[in-house]
């Protein structure tokens, strides 16, 4: 080998000894590097007291193959002389009895006993309480809405035993549209309820597409609830509120003593029921509007809400009470639709033992209605338009009492009440239908009741009657007194009662026919129109006693007065009793003093009583006309003025005035039925007689029937015989039967002259 080569051989040795050195320096260095930086990030060293470190600790309660709950740690820490591990990053699932369920406790730190498997977490405390399906939509469905309860607190206990949670920490919590807070909580795992203790508040808020449509802020739709405590049912949907408790809203406020409310799968508010307390306080709802506040109470409200938030229906249960500035309410039962969107009632229906009542303060006023069961329709439907009463009806029978400001009761029953209202909200029109009743008491008058098929009501603006239409075998009573007819319209402003259709009037001594009779109860008078015809029943009521047999008459009008007793019948008037007949333009009879008064035109048969003998000819009836006649019933009397002329079938009879005296036969005698009879006539002034041929003339003439005698007297008596001549005497007396004549001369003479006449 060469010089040479060797050096070379020798620098390379040189070369990797160096570089071995080198690499071996290096590893070294860089093994002592690691230990150091191992040494400074390793964690510190256990404390004395701590006996044992680990990570990732997990342990579940199971039943049978099913799940309760699982608890897991990233680090777990058993101390010396301790049977407590401290749990850090803690997580407990909870999946229910069911399965159904994932809510998830997450606190950072806690202590575990492990004599009985409790957990405490001192600081703050997150819950996420959601279903089972909810959780797997959310993991799956990124678009969906997380339907989560999140529940933030501190200091709280976890027994794994019971799979209970509990702090007496305040706890706030949160919802889709709500949120709320506490003080205090427990939670039941098992059955994922969630239980807050006391100092409970709720907040509720519409949707945001709800308040977009409704263009309303937040605020004024929030609904605020308080109360003592509060029970979360997650798996059933139910949260339950115990009292005493509120819930407000910008205009209504509810009381209860509990409040339960129902969500939907989305756990969003469905249904909301308010109940009484331990000591059966009834719940109320307390509203202010524009026509002031107004209040409700039961035994239980349930009302139904969409799932936008408005209330859809509404439900009152027992003993139903309302109260407001103009009224009262009171039923067994209610329902109430409502308009969408706008929480304004669109429908409301009441039942058992409804009784409504409204006051009117300024007009003095009050109306009550009392039925069954009762409906009401509202307008409504927009935000910016009032809500009130449109149409009402019962559904049963009912009884409206309308009270005016003189104390006037007017009552009205009908198997169905129609009711109309005006934009105003007073009532505008009112149909009955079926079995109607009325009444009308005034204050001093007898009790006005009325009966027919159908009936309406007409209102004036102030809501109050003004004019009610009976239709349909109307039947009228008013203290002795009856009628009946097709029609009856009553006019509260006249305080008249107008029937029309085959109507007909009765009381105790009489009746009237005719086709229109207007009763006017202030003044207590009768009026009768168009073929008037009345009957006055023979008795001691009656005003006629001209014979046994009931007095008719008939007129064109009749106008009467039943607390004085007058009665006048015009136009044509027409009387007529067994056989007399009286015809005259008005007839008045006078009831309490038994007076008849007949003007213009009269024309009268009245029959003639019989004389002595008793001939066995028929009875002879007696024509008068006159311009004027009063008859006096009690005295048997008539007295006839004005162109005065009798008639019979034997003698004519003219004068100034005459007097007519009756007498009553028997019934039964000479097929009479007990009729007033003429048994005397006395005329004066001018008096002519004419009997056949013979006339005679007097300032006084004087007929007695029962021995058919005439008596002329005063001035010149003067009778004239166109066969005997004239015969003239200070009193001329004459005799119907034989034909005799009794001539007084004044000198004390009588001569009697006796002549046949030529009939």
């Amino acid at each position: 080998m060469r010089r040479s080569e060797a050096a070379r051989y020798a620098r390379w040795s040189a070369v990797l000894a160096v570089v071995l050195v080198a690499a071996t320096a290096g590893i070294y260095l860089h093994r002592q590097w690691v230990a150091h930086v191992e040494k400074n990030n390793a964690p510190p060293p256990a404390p004395p007291t701590v006996e044992r470190q680990s990570k990732g600790l997990t342990f579940s309660k199971v039943e049978g193959n099913r799940t309760i709950f699982s608890v897991q740690a990233s680090t777990s820490t058993d101390f010396k002389g301790e049977e407590a591990s401290l749990l850090e990053d803690v997580k407990i699932v909870v999946f229910g009895k069911n399965g159904d369920r994932k809510d998830i406790i997450h606190t950072q730190s806690c202590k575990y006993a492990k004599a009985d498997g409790g957990i405490q977490c001192s600081g703050e405390v997150l819950m996420e309480l959601q279903s089972a399906a909810d959780a797997e939509r959310a993991k799956t469905e990124s678009s969906a809405v997380p339907n989560v309860i999140h529940v933030q607190t501190s200091a709280v206990t976890f027994e794994r035993a019971t799979g209970r949670a509990q702090t007496v920490a305040p706890v706030k919590f949160s919802f889709p549209n709500g949120s709320g807070d506490g003080i205090g909580a427990m939670y039941f795992s098992e059955d994922g309820v969630l239980r807050l203790v006391h100092d409970v508040h709720v907040k509720l808020q519409p949707s945001e597409t709800t308040l977009k449509d409704m263009k309303r802020k937040t605020s004024a739709r929030e609904v605020a609830l308080q109360g003592s405590s509060l029970e979360l049912r997650k798996a059933s949907r139910l949260a339950q509120l115990f009292g005493p408790v509120t819930a407000k809203t910008e205009a209504q406020e509810l009381t209860a003593g509990e409040l339960t409310l129902s969500l939907d799968p989305q756990f969003r508010a469905q249904t909301l029921v308010a109940a009484g307390g331990p000591h059966d306080e009834l719940p109320e709802l307390i509203s202010q509007g524009a026509a002031g506040k107004t209040t409700l109470r039961a035994q239980k409200f349930t009302a139904n809400l969409a799932p936008e938030g408005w209330i859809t229906s509404m439900l009152a249960e027992g003993n139903l009470q309302g109260d407001s500035a103009t009224g009262t309410l009171q039923a067994k039962r209610g329902e109430m639709e409502m308009w969408p969107r706008v929480n304004q009632a669109k429908l409301l229906t009441l039942r058992g033992e409804v009784h409504l009542e409204t006051l009117d303060a300024k007009a003095g006023t009050s109306r009550s209605l009392k039925t069954n069961a009762l409906q009401l329709n509202f307008t409504g439907g927009q935000a910016s338009q009032p809500n009130q009463v449109q149409h009402a009806e019962t559904l049963e029978r009912g009884t409206i009492v309308w009270t005016d400001a003189a104390a006037a009761h007017s009552t009205l029953q009908a198997d169905k009440l129609s009711l109309d209202f005006a934009p105003t909200g007073k009532t505008q029109k009112l149909l009955a239908t079926g079995a109607v009743q009325t009444q009308r008491e005034m204050k001093g008058k007898p009790l006005q009741t009325a009966t027919a098929a159908n009936g309406l009501v007409r209102m004036d603006r102030n809501g109050e009657w003004s004019e009610i239409t009976l239709q349909g075998g109307v039947r009228l009573q008013e203290a002795n007194q009856s009628a009946d007819a097709q029609l009856a319209v009553f006019a509260r402003a006249a305080q008249s009662a107008v029937l029309t259709g085959q109507a007909v009037v009765r009381d105790a001594n009489s009746e009237t026919r005719a086709p229109k009779i207007t009763f006017l109860q202030a003044s207590d008078e009768v009026e009768a129109e168009g073929n008037v015809r009345s009957t006055e029943f023979s008795g001691q009521g009656g005003s006629l006693h001209l014979s046994s047999a009931p007095a008719n008459l008939s007129a064109e009008r009749l106008k009467a007065n039943t607390k004085t007793g007058r009665a006048v019948y015009t136009g044509h008037a027409r009387l007529w009793q067994g056989p007399s007949v009286l015809e005259a333009d008005s007839i008045e009879l006078l009831r309490d003093s038994r007076v008849l008064n007949a003007m213009g035109n009269i024309r009268g048969v009245f029959p003639q009583a019989a004389a002595v003998q008793g001939p066995t000819k028929p009875v002879d009836l007696w024509h008068v006309a006159a311009g004027k006649l009063t008859y006096w019933d009690a005295e048997n009397r008539a007295y006839l003025e004005k162109n005065v002329v009798v008639q019979s079938t034997e003698l004519r009879m003219r004068g100034s005035t005459l007097e007519l005296f009756f007498t009553r036969s028997e019934a039964g005698t000479k097929g009479d039925s007990g009729a007033s009879q003429i048994s005397r006539a006395v005329g004066t002034g001018g008096v002519v007689v004419e009997e056949g041929d013979r006339r005679g003339t007097a300032d006084r003439g004087v007929y007695t029937a029962a021995d058919q005698k005439f008596v002329l007297s005063g001035g010149t008596p003067t009778l004239f015989d166109p066969a005997e001549g004239t015969t003239t005497g200070r009193e001329l007396t004459f005799y119907l039967a034989d034909d005799t004549i009794i001539v007084d001369s004044g000198n004390g003479l009588r001569t009697l002259t006796k002549h046949r006449v030529q009939r």
